[in-house]
């Protein structure tokens, strides 16, 4: 890795993307100076607070030495070129945070990734963005000092002055496998559609920071993902979208890093908006989704022009162990391609790769989307030589919300599910139908007939899915939901099947199907492997519509199983869900038991020491021997008295994504304190940050649910570890939840495994038990009446301040 330290931040970069190449700026004019001081000038309260500052600390030195942003001449000046000089004269940067201000994020990110030492500012009692912050996530892990008046905020200077130095000081190798990072919005719009479908038909692989997976980024995570990559796409959503503020501060402070690291940064901004003045003329604003190809076209080949230039021979030779570590991406779809080499085949795995699971459950974390991919890789090499038709389908949410609003709820429950099960019948045949074109392709010049045949399935194809290019399944599936709400509009709630038929069907379907199937006999079988159908739905708040288009697909892929299986054809069907949504699906569903079910389960600790240990051999060749050998090379093995391994899987809920995360901690803090182990104290630190985004994915989801209570969870702050039915009760009466929602709210405890059950030997948790409230509930009823039953999971005692007893 390559220090920071090291950076002449002095020295003009070789590209810039302002300047669309090499820096075009002279720098021998840049001013040095102790600290820049960045704040927003609303409020002015605040602003004044900082100025005031400024002023003391010049009474004791040169008046120079401290420079604010108000005070740089730039007329006739690029703005952002002289705020870029002068936190690169600079030692210090000081940043009011109080706010989310778009400029302060982004020069605060900037600053960040050109290596210099930050403050981080914060008014603590000025309420205006505080549940924004703890939304965002980089600042609790960044840290800042509070302050009231302009002296705390000279102490605070003359603190950090003695002590100034880089918040991360070393950059990770690059990933020239998947050069390009997005941070996509949380709501998927047409844009963020066609921008993720543009990515997918780009021969470059990129990751994605995507807040409804992981709700928090963490500064961590946000410069390993920025420096290793090439190039950087922000989507900015349209300030009046729900969570827009959250998202686009986040947009500011990751395309501020990733400027300043000398990447290709697009911004592409929803509606034409008055941007920040900053970075106002690298935005890219559209109104039309369809001018998004262009701009992501420009950035791939710039990204394909920087990887080749550069090749390799950036990374470098001489790294300590523990620097080389490559643990992957804690969400499986930015590794796709590292996966094959690390991926464990567990005994839920074989079973669904045998075709004996139609559904594959698991909570959010579980590895769901990791088997989706390892199934996939697995079918398509050990079946090599064979004819095997695979689709992958991997829809957005955002589809299912508006085809659920505008056409399924209004109409009569038999006529939902008729509309459901010859929605999904009629969109997987069209999918069918449009990968046996492109496999025929190849072959279907051969000679006349072989001609005939695919031009005829061609054009039928075509009458049923128009598109301007071949989009991704995504659009298809949006296509196809928008043709429908256009159908349906006008139309009354009494309407019949064949209506609806009239309305879904733009062609014949029986002549596609038919003609389609004429391929059967020049293939061996069909998978359908479906995931993200239940992306969009809420946590808990699951309504009969969400089940019903479940159970829909469900029985449109069995139809059409059987359909296939009479021409003598395999198909086997694997839908990926979560726990919660299968769980109300068995509760709504009168003929339990029909679908074969997988429940992706990680109790087995050797299964996840030997995730890990792939992990850590992966590219490391020097690591031999079994996991306890090589965890004692990387890791101190005691924390206290106990096993460091058992010590951070005791604060998880051995969910893949749980455990990775926790690892990745220990490892970033370690190498950013030069350290060649993993020490105890870097554990204790990663169980900090840690803690904190196990925190807040709970409080997101149990804010979702109960949104007039989200702050029911802070009631635990520093409470017993153990505590009876009635210190729950008495937490529950304190943040005003209603007494006839007690129960919800401890069952959705228990659910989370936020609160688990004591039997005075051992803590039980829902996951144990895979996620049966009712099992952990009924190991209360062989206590006495007042005993102190129910525990705080470890995960969160950090966090919540919460002591665990000796």
């Amino acid at each position: 890795m390559q220090n920071l330290d090291t950076v002449n931040t002095l020295t003009p970069p070789a590209f810039c993307e302002y300047a669309k190449g090499a820096c075009d700026q002279d720098f021998s004019t840049i001013s040095q100076t102790e600290a820049f001081f960045i704040y927003p000038s609303d409020p002015a309260i605040l602003a004044d607070t900082v100025r005031g500052a400024v002023n003391q600390l010049r009474e004791h030195g040169s008046s120079t030495a401290w420079n604010t942003w108000e005070e740089m001449a730039v007329g006739g000046q690029i703005v952002f070129c002289e705020i870029c000089k002068a936190l690169r004269g600079t030692k210090l940067v000081v940043a009011n945070i109080s706010t989310l201000n778009f400029n302060v994020l982004f020069e605060l990110g900037f600053a960040i990734g050109l290596g210099k030492p930050v403050l981080p500012l914060r008014d603590t009692s000025y309420e205006r963005d505080r549940v924004l912050f703890e939304d965002i996530g980089l600042f609790d892990t960044l840290g800042y000092e509070g302050f009231q008046n302009s002296g705390e905020i000279v102490a605070a200077v003359t603190r950090m002055r003695t002590n100034a130095r880089p918040v991360i000081s070393q950059h990770p190798k690059p990933n020239h496998k998947q050069p390009i990072y997005v941070v996509k919005s949380p709501i998927e719009t047409d844009g963020s559609i066609r921008l993720q479908s543009a990515l997918k038909k780009s021969y470059w692989g990129f990751r994605t920071f995507d807040s409804t997976e992981m709700p928090r980024l963490s500064l961590h995570e946000a410069f390993q993902q920025v420096l290793s990559s090439v190039s950087v796409v922000g989507h900015l959503m349209d300030p009046n979208r729900t969570g827009a503020t959250a998202h686009n501060s986040r947009v500011a402070f990751v395309c501020g890093l990733a400027l300043a690291a000398g990447k290709h940064v697009l911004m592409l901004q929803e509606g034409t908006i008055t941007q920040p003045i900053d970075y106002r003329d690298i935005i890219m604003p559209y109104s039309d989704p369809r001018i998004i190809n262009y701009n992501i076209e420009r950035i791939v080949r710039s990204t394909a022009a920087t990887v080749q230039r550069i090749g390799d021979h950036t990374r470098p030779t001489t790294r300590a162990l523990l620097e080389r570590i490559d643990l992957g991406d804690v969400a499986a779809e930015n590794e796709i391609q590292a996966l094959e080499h690390y991926f464990v085949k567990t005994p839920q795995f074989q079973q669904a790769r045998q075709g004996h699971a139609r559904l594959v459950i698991g909570r959010k974390g579980s590895g769901k989307t990791a088997m989706f991919y390892g199934l996939r890789e697995d079918i398509r090499t050990k079946l090599s030589g064979r004819e095997i038709l695979i689709l992958d389908l991997k829809p957005e949410g955002h589809q299912f919300k508006l085809l659920k609003e505008t056409v399924i709820s209004p109409l009569s429950e038999g006529m939902q599910q008729h509309t459901l099960t010859a929605f999904w019948h009629y969109l997987l045949l069209v999918e069918i139908a449009n990968q046996t074109l492109r496999r025929q392709s190849r072959h279907a010049y051969h000679d006349s007939e072989s001609l005939n045949r695919f031009i005829k399935l061609r054009n039928l194809y075509e009458r049923h899915d128009s598109l301007e290019g071949e989009g991704d399944f995504s659009e298809r599936l949006l296509r196809l939901v928008d043709r429908l709400i256009e159908s349906f509009q006008g139309t009354n709630a009494n309407l019949q099947a064949p209506d609806v038929t009239n309305m879904l069907y733009r062609g014949d379907i029986g002549e596609l199907e038919s003609v389609t199937l004429e391929y059967i006999d020049e293939i061996d079988g069909i998978w359908i492997l479906f995931d993200n159908i239940d992306k969009g739905f809420q946590t808990q708040g699951i309504d009969s519509v969400d089940v019903l288009i479940v159970r829909c697909l469900l029985e449109a892929s069995r139809k059409l199983q059987r359909s296939l299986e009479r021409q003598g054809l395999d198909c086997f069907t694997t839908v990926f869900l979560r726990r919660d949504v299968y769980d109300h699906l068995i509760d709504e569903t009168p003929d339990r038991g029909k679908d074969s079910t997988v429940n992706v389960d990680w109790s087995d600790i050797q299964l996840i020491e030997e995730l890990l240990l792939r992990r850590f051999k992966f590219e490391v060749d020097e690591l031999k021997g079994e996991f306890n050998t090589v965890w004692s090379q990387l890791f101190e093995t005691h924390v206290g008295g106990e096993s460091s391994f058992a010590y951070i899987t005791n604060r998880t809920f051995l969910r893949p994504r749980d455990v990775l995360n926790f690892v990745r901690k220990c490892i970033h803090i370690a190498v950013s304190r030069s350290h060649e182990r993993v020490l105890e104290e870097d554990i204790l630190t990663a169980e900090s940050e840690f803690s904190m985004d196990m925190y807040n994915e709970i409080h997101f989801e149990y804010r979702d649910v109960f949104p007039e209570h989200q702050d029911l969870l802070l009631g635990f702050l520093e409470v017993e570890p153990r505590l009876s039915m009635e210190d729950v009760h008495i937490l529950f009466l304190e943040s005003k939840l209603p007494e006839d929602k007690w129960n919800q709210g401890l069952n959705m405890l228990l659910w989370y495994s936020f609160l688990g059950v004591t039997d005075g030997v051992h803590d039980h948790y829902s996951y144990q038990y895979s996620y049966s409230v009712p099992r952990v509930r009924a190991l209360n009823k062989r206590k006495e009446k007042n005993a102190t039953v129910f525990v705080v999971h470890p995960a969160f005692h950090s966090a919540l301040g919460i002591q665990e007893k000796l």
